[in-house]
């Protein structure tokens, strides 16, 4: 029992750290189609955004994005 119980606790320990980590975002700022320098790694705030595709910014005219496009950066 207390082998279960030491199990469910690390378990439980494990989930609150993995949720509580940071989460980086991958953005690339667009010019008329063509991305401008290298892309730039942010931290999502959590206060304001629950994703980083809601820090998107990017605008299409004639099929060519202009603006910030973030995506979930993968580790």
């Amino acid at each position: 029992m207390k082998k279960i119980m030491a199990i469910c606790a690390a378990t439980l320990l494990l989930a609150g750290v993995a949720t509580s980590c940071n989460k980086k975002c991958e953005c690339k700022t667009y010019l008329a189609g063509v991305v401008v320098g290298d892309p730039t790694e942010m931290e999502l705030d959590k206060d304001s955004y629950k994703s980083c595709s809601e820090m998107n910014t990017v605008v299409e005219v004639d099929g060519k994005k202009t603006g910030l496009e973030c995506t979930s950066k993968v580790f």
